[in-house]
């Protein structure tokens, strides 16, 4: 059975005095969340774990920007566990995993060999073939060669963002439901197209505010 699944993670900064020696990189995962959606798209199933990490440690800014605090990872699995979970969740599916960028997969696979995990058991995870960047198809679809942010791509393809960002659970259903939306309507006119087409018209100044107050975002 097929599935497509969201994935999206949350990190720390790693302690100095561990890179460059034991973990020669500058983050660390501390959220993993992700959700699952049936070939025609529609949300299925939602998988979410904390991480406690084993050189970062949570600094006031990865607090005010996540939400995420010591007590949140202080008994949370290792990454290790946390991704034998999430592997025990995918049994049984062809998986294709979507991403925003791809820092996860880069992330996620920097981790699993580094930290000298089981690779074979993590195989999937570790094959970029498996892995859609969400970002560049996005990006290629409004004409935006640069990175665009989640929240850009939101509101071009005029899908109303739900939850606190920076959450890994909430990003990848938000991310899911961008994918949905570009997948299920690959012709529709979404909000960056109309915007073209006042440039090409009326004086954009004008016409953009009339333009904006007819839409519902």
């Amino acid at each position: 059975m097929k599935a497509n699944v969201v994935i999206d993670i949350e990190m720390c900064v790693v302690q100095k005095e561990y890179q460059w020696k034991d973990y020669p990189y500058e983050h660390e995962i501390i959220q993993i969340g992700a959700v699952m959606m049936d070939e025609g798209y529609e949300i299925t199933d939602e998988f979410s774990t904390y991480v406690c990490p084993q050189y970062g440690r949570i600094d006031h800014f990865i607090q005010e920007l996540t939400g995420i605090g010591d007590k949140e990872i202080m008994e949370a699995p290792s990454l290790e566990e946390a991704l034998d979970h999430m592997i025990s969740w995918l049994s049984g599916y062809e998986v294709t995993f979507y991403s925003w960028s791809r820092t996860d997969y880069v992330q996620i696979t920097r981790e699993i060999q580094t930290k000298g995990m089981d690779e074979e058991k993590l195989a999937v995870l570790l094959d970029k073939e498996h892995w859609v960047d969400y970002q560049q198809t996005a990006g290629k679809r409004f004409g935006k060669p640069w990175r665009m942010s989640l929240e850009d791509a939101l509101m071009f393809a005029e899908v109303e963002p739900k939850g606190k960002q920076h959450d890994g659970l909430v990003d990848a259903k938000n991310t899911a439901r961008l994918i949905a939306k570009m997948e299920k309507n690959p012709e529709s006119r979404f909000l960056q197209d109309r915007l073209e087409e006042e440039k090409t018209g009326e004086p954009l100044g004008t016409s953009l505010g009339n333009l904006l107050g007819n839409l519902k975002i």
